[in-house]
């Protein structure tokens, strides 16, 4: 696993990575979501063509926090 993709990260709701996981802010205040990956190709991928483009609005799990920011549901 490489810190290096860290740094190209984009998403706000990105927290950390682990070898074949992307953690990221929850859906739920105060909690954390785990995407787990069958394999580090698969996750690497992810992080590439979706947590780092596009500031991470691509992902799922974006919409579904970013719209709790937008209808004033979070202030975490």
């Amino acid at each position: 696993m490489s810190k290096l993709i860290e740094s190209k990260i984009e998403c706000p709701f990105y927290v950390r990575e682990s070898e074949r996981a992307i953690t990221c802010e929850g859906c739920i205040a105060g909690t954390v979501a785990v995407q787990r990956f069958n394999d580090r190709v698969g996750k690497s991928a992810y992080e590439n063509n979706v947590c780092s483009v596009f500031g991470g609005r691509h992902c799922p799990h974006y919409r579904a926090v970013a719209v709790q920011y937008d209808r004033g549901q979070r202030g975490d």
